[in-house]
Formats: structure tokens, sequence, C-alpha cells
């Protein structure tokens, strides 16, 4: 699957949607939009599939020019996006994080799923808070966050 980038109107701000990998091909895709985006952008990872150590520099070398003079949020950050921001700060540079998605797996039906947390509704003020349990929409059970709470969202507390 490609980079596909589309940018919306949203009010004030611009919606970037990207969808497919951050790899060694992000840059060539990202760098000419810079120019064109406003004053607030909103990028949303929902459809992001997967990161390499090359879409990483990449995509660094693109945070440290959008955020010039712009206002930047993340939001829908899949599991591996919420990765890379805690392993390298600089993946997210000054972009103040709306939502992530958390990735919950089932002991007893082996269901999968993700579920969102967003700021201002269920998104936990440090990393220690916990989250509420989730049940299984197949058995009723209750589902294990597939990730160390703690860990997954400790870019929380360094969020300044």
């Amino acid at each position: 699957m490609g980079i596909t980038l589309n940018v919306e109107k949203k009010g004030q701000w611009e919606q970037l949607l990207y969808s497919g990998p951050i790899n060694e091909d992000t840059e060539v895709h990202l760098m000419p939009m810079i120019k064109g985006l406003g004053p607030n952008v909103i990028i949303n990872f929902r459809k992001v599939d997967s990161v390499n150590s090359c879409g990483v520099r990449a995509w660094i070398n693109f945070i440290r020019e959008a955020e010039k003079g712009r206002k930047l949020i993340y939001e829908e950050c899949t599991p591996e996006i919420v990765s890379q921001i805690n392993m390298i700060p600089n993946f997210r540079g000054t972009a103040h994080i709306k939502s992530v998605y958390a990735s919950f797996a089932c002991d007893n039906c082996d269901h999968h799923c993700w579920v969102i947390y967003e700021e201002g509704r269920n998104m936990p003020a440090s990393a220690d808070a916990g989250v509420p349990t989730h049940k299984c929409e197949k058995c009723g059970n209750n589902m294990e966050m597939e990730e160390m709470e703690d860990e997954f969202f400790a870019w929380v507390d360094q969020a300044g």
C-alpha cells in the first residue's frame, strides 16, 4: 500500500489525513506540502499501518519544518504511532496529542480491538492513572490492554 495524503478544512484548522506506511518515501510526499499548510494543522494517523526507521527520520525532518509558526495536533494515533512517540520524543515535536488508540485483547475468546482515548473524555491524566475496564463485544468478558498502561501512556506525563 502506498502513501496517500488528503487535506481537509475543519473550521480554523486543516486536517492532514495520512494513510499508509511512514517509511523512506514519507519525506518525498510530505515536504512539498509544508508551504501550503495553514497555521493550525491536525494530523490524523488512523490509517497509518506501519513505521520503519527510515520513516522515523523522515517524519522528524517533516515535523521540524511543519511546526515552525504552526500549531500541530495529533489525533487518532495508532498504537504504532504511540510507540514511536514514547521511544523518540522528537517524533511528536511540539504537537499536542488529542486522541490515541490502545489495543485490547480478550483472553476468553481471542477477540482483538482498538479503544480510543480522547482528551477531555477518557484520556488518563497520568501514565499511572489507569484506564477503565473494557468489555469484549464478542463474549462480554473484561479485556486486557496489550501494552503496559503506564508505558503506553508515558507520553501523557511528558506532555507539558
